[in-house]
C-alpha cells in the first residue's frame, strides 16, 4: 500500500511513535520507536527503536516478520496505524541522525504542550539501535473520534491502494 501526499505531508510533523509486536506463540510486545524514515516509493518505511530498551522488538521481528507501527502527533492526536511485514536491517550512520532529529522535535512539541523535558529524556534513546523495514499492507486512521479503526480510503467511501 502506498502513502498518498496527504499522509506524506503527516509524517514531516512532530511525532511519536509506538511500535507493536508479536512473537511465534502470539505473545505480544510493544516499545517506542525513536526514528523513521519513508522510502522513495512511499511503499516502505524504515522504523528506528532501541533494542536496549525494547529488546524483545528485534527477536519478534525476525521471528514472524509482523510489524504494526502508529505514528501519532502529539499536538492534536492525528494517528495513523501502518502494517506489514518487516525485516531487520543493517543499523547505518544515518539512521542514528534520523533518531536524533526525531527525538528532538518530539521533545520540543512535547515540551510546548507542557511536557517537561525531564520526564521526556528516559523515554527517547537511540541506546542500540535498530532498524526494521516495514513494506506497508494496510494503514488504518487512529486518530480519535468516529473515524479510528478505519483502513485508510474507507472514510471516503473508496479504498486506497
Amino acid at each position: 500500500m502506498r502513502l498518498d501526499d496527504r499522509l506524506h505531508d503527516f509524517f514531516n510533523r512532530p511525532l511519536m511513535c509506538i511500535i507493536a509486536v508479536a512473537d511465534n506463540t502470539g505473545r505480544p510486545s510493544a516499545g517506542r520507536g525513536v526514528g523513521f524514515q519513508l522510502l522513495e516509493d512511499y511503499e516502505r518505511i524504515d522504523v528506528i527503536f532501541s533494542a536496549w530498551q525494547w529488546p524483545r522488538l528485534e527477536t519478534c521481528i525476525r521471528q514472524t516478520g509482523r510489524i504494526a507501527a502508529t505514528f501519532v502527533s502529539p499536538s492534536d492526536y492525528v494517528s495513523y496505524q501502518l502494517k506489514g511485514f518487516a525485516a531487520m536491517r543493517e543499523t547505518e550512520t544515518a539512521d542514528f541522525d534520523r533518531a536524533h532529529c526525531f527525538m528532538t522535535a518530539a521533545t520540543d512539541e512535547l515540551e510546548s504542550l507542557g511536557v517537561p523535558r525531564r520526564l521526556i529524556e528516559p523515554w527517547l534513546t537511540a541506546r542500540e539501535a535498530r532498524v526494521a523495514r516495514l513494506a506497508i499492507s494496510e494503514i488504518y486512521v487512529q486518530t480519535p473520534g468516529p473515524l479510528a479503526g478505519m483502513l485508510v480510503g474507507e472514510q471516503f467511501g473508496t479504498r486506497s491502494q
